[in-house]
C-alpha cells in the first residue's frame, strides 16, 4: 500500500508533537512494508534531523497533488492536521486517475483555535514575541481585532466543515472529541469519525528496578508558549513549594524552548526562585529518567506526547484537568493526578503529599510505567493498519 502524508511542516521527530507522531507512524508503517511519501507546505530549516520517506514533495498545488497520486499510485492520503490543504488535496484527487481515500487527522482538541484569536492571547503574543516580525504581526492583530477575531473564528468553523465533507474519515485522538468537532463545525452526521490515540514517543520504558534511582526533581518538557502551555502557572505553584521548609530538597527543571522564555526568566527572578532551572532544548530522556514528578498546566492539548513520555519513564504527572483525553491517559490517584483548572492550592497540596510520601511515590511510578504500555507504537500502528485496510 502506498500512503501520502500531507503536512504543514517538513517532518522531523524534533519539530513538535504532530511531526513526531507522523514520523513514528510512517517509520513503523514503512518497517511493515508500506511505502510512505510526504508532501509538506513549509520547510523547517536544517537544525532538525529529517524523517525518511519513499519520496518527499513540497508543491501543494492541486495539479502537483494529482501528479503525485498518479505517479506513485497512492492508495491512501493522510492529512496531518493541515486544514488549509484539504481543498487542494481533494481537488487533486478529483483530477487524478487514482482515487485514494482521504483521512484527516486532528492533533488537538477540536475547537481550540479561538483561544489563539482571543485578545488576551494576541496581547501575550505581542508581549512575548522575540522577533520584531512576530511582534509586529501581533500588534497589527491587536489594532484590527474587532475585524480580525470574527473573521478568523468563522474561517475555522468553515475549515472544520470542509474537512468533514471532503474527507472519507476524520481521525480524532479521543472518542470524547467527536461532539466537540461536530459542535464547532456545525455538523450533524457522525459516521466518518474514528479515534486513535498517540503512541508513546520512545521505544524504551524505564525498568522498574531503576525507579529507586530517581531524584527529587519535578519536570516539565514543553514548548515555551504562554498562550497554550501557561508555564507561568507552574512557576507560581513552584513558588509555594520552594517556600515550604519540608520540601527544601526538591528542584524543578523545565526542558524546552520558545518565545516566552525571556518572560519566564523575568518571572523567576521577580519571585526570587533559586531551585528552578530552564534547561533549553535538550534530549528529554535523561530528564524523564532522573525526575520523579511531572507537571502540565496547559490550557488545551490534544493527546500530549509528553504526558505519554512521563508515564513510560515513571515520572508521575500532575495535570490541570482541561482536556477530555487526559481522562484516558490518567487514572486519577493511580498513575497521576487530575487537578481542577487554575486551582493552585489543590495543585500544591497534591504534589506536597506525594513529595513527602516516598512509598506512595514509588507505587505511583510503577503504575505509571505499567499504564503507558497501553500506548506502545506496535499497538497504535496496528490500529492504523486496521483503518487503512478498510
Amino acid at each position: 500500500m502506498n500512503i501520502l502524508f500531507v503536512t504543514m511542516f517538513q517532518i522531523s521527530e524534533q519539530k513538535g508533537g504532530t511531526e513526531r507522531t507522523t514520523a513514528r507512524i510512517s517509520n513503523e508503517l514503512r518497517h511493515r512494508g508500506y511505502k510512505c511519501f510526504n508532501l509538506y507546505a513549509k520547510p523547517i530549516g536544517d537544525m532538525f534531523e529529517m524523517t525518511k520517506f519513499d519520496g518527499i514533495y513540497k508543491d501543494c498545488s492541486a495539479n502537483a497533488i494529482k501528479n503525485i497520486i498518479d505517479t506513485q499510485k497512492i492508495d491512501k492520503i493522510i492529512i496531518e492536521g493541515a486544514f488549509i490543504l484539504v481543498r487542494n488535496v481533494s481537488e487533486g484527487r478529483s483530477k487524478a486517475s487514482y482515487k485514494p481515500k482521504i483521512l484527516f487527522v486532528h492533533h488537538f482538541a477540536p475547537g481550540y483555535e479561538p483561544y489563539f484569536n482571543a485578545f488576551s492571547s494576541i496581547w501575550k503574543q505581542m508581549l512575548y514575541a522575540q522577533s520584531a516580525t512576530n511582534k509586529m504581526k501581533a500588534f497589527v492583530k491587536v489594532l484590527i481585532y474587532p475585524l480580525f477575531k470574527p473573521y478568523m473564528d468563522a474561517s475555522f468553523h468553515k475549515l472544520y466543515k470542509t474537512a468533514y465533507s471532503s474527507c472519507d474519515k476524520i481521525v480524532l485522538l479521543s472518542p470524547e472529541y467527536v461532539d466537540d468537532y461536530c459542535k464547532f463545525g456545525n455538523i450533524n452526521d457522525k459516521t466518518k469519525f474514528v479515534s486513535i490515540p498517540n503512541a508513546v514517543s520512545f521505544n524504551e520504558f524505564i525498568p522498574i528496578n531503576e525507579l529507586k534511582n530517581k531524584q527529587k526533581t519535578v519536570l516539565i518538557v514543553t514548548r515555551l508558549d504562554e498562550v497554550q502551555k501557561r508555564i507561568s502557572l507552574a512557576i507560581k505553584i513552584w513558588k509555594r513549594i520552594e517556600e515550604d521548609a519540608d520540601l527544601k530538597d526538591w528542584n524543578f527543571k523545565i526542558v524546552g524552548f520558545g518565545e516566552s522564555e525571556h518572560e519566564y526568566r523575568r518571572l523567576i527572578s521577580q519571585l526570587s526562585l533559586k531551585r528552578i532551572f530552564l534547561e533549553g532544548r535538550q534530549n528529554p530522556i535523561k530528564y524523564y529518567k532522573e525526575s520523579s514528578l511531572f507537571m502540565m498546566t496547559s490550557l488545551f492539548e490534544g493527546w500530549p506526547m509528553t504526558l505519554n513520555e512521563s508515564l513510560q519513564f515513571g515520572c508521575v504527572p500532575f495535570v490541570y484537568d482541561t482536556c477530555a483525553s487526559f481522562h484516558e491517559i490518567i487514572n486519577n490517584g493511580e498513575n497521576g493526578f487530575l487537578i481542577t483548572d487554575k486551582n493552585e492550592e489543590e495543585f500544591y497540596h497534591k504534589m506536597r503529599e506525594v513529595m513527602l510520601d516516598e512509598n506512595r511515590r514509588m507505587e505511583l511510578m510503577k503504575v505509571a510505567v505499567e499504564s503507558s504500555t497501553r500506548f506502545t507504537l506496535d499497538k497504535i500502528v496496528t490500529q492504523w493498519e486496521k483503518l487503512l485496510s478498510e
